[in-house]
């Protein structure tokens, strides 16, 4: 095989290779296109189902949450705030979205979980019989900042709020109780 029969099969071989790298990812880009995101469709059957979709002032990384649960608190008559419930990959897997009828106002936090800052004189430990009391786990505790993060009762869209209020009883062991807020920047 002579030089010159040498340059032309290669430069056949480039070529060929070159038009089938082309055509592998002219289909994988023409799959992307037609692949629909689950969570969009999950989205749209929770809107078909009766959940409202997020108002459009939220941020854009709340809405690539799935929407898992939505209601009105404290009941669909009395309403006084819509909630959603929204489920991720990411640090925080569940948030809770509560808008206030009222005001417009619009408030992210974890849905799973809330926050407890200790008394001064208060340990972790004396947290114990609350926590079984309430069928509660303690999820993480700051002994620097004196905060501890319990889980909820339910999975319910009121758990948060049901759990602040379960705990009131045992109000001399923190001085503040709430939900974990999440703060956008």
């Amino acid at each position: 095989m002579t030089n010159r029969d040498r340059i032309i099969v290669f430069a056949i071989g480039f070529v060929l290779g070159m038009l089938l790298v082309s055509f592998i990812l002219q289909r994988r880009a023409q799959k992307e296109v037609t692949n629909a995101d689950p969570w969009a469709e999950h989205n749209a059957e929770a809107i078909e189902a009766g959940a409202e979709p997020l108002p459009d002032v939220v941020p854009e990384i709340i809405r690539s949450g799935r929407i898992i649960d939505f209601g009105y608190l404290p009941d669909k008559a009395n309403a006084k705030e819509k909630v959603w419930h929204l489920s991720f990959k990411k640090k925080y897997p569940f948030i809770r979205v509560t808008e206030n009828l009222e005001t417009g106002r619009l408030q992210y936090m974890a849905a799973d979980q809330i926050l407890l800052k200790l008394a001064d004189d208060v340990d972790v430990t004396k947290l114990k019989p609350m926590l079984e009391a309430l069928d509660l786990r303690l999820r993480m505790f700051n002994r620097k900042e004196h905060v501890a993060v319990i889980g909820v009762l339910n999975t319910e869209i009121d758990a948060v709020p049901k759990t602040i209020e379960a705990v009131q009883p045992y109000a001399e062991l923190f001085s503040t109780v709430g939900p974990d807020f999440i703060e956008f920047k």
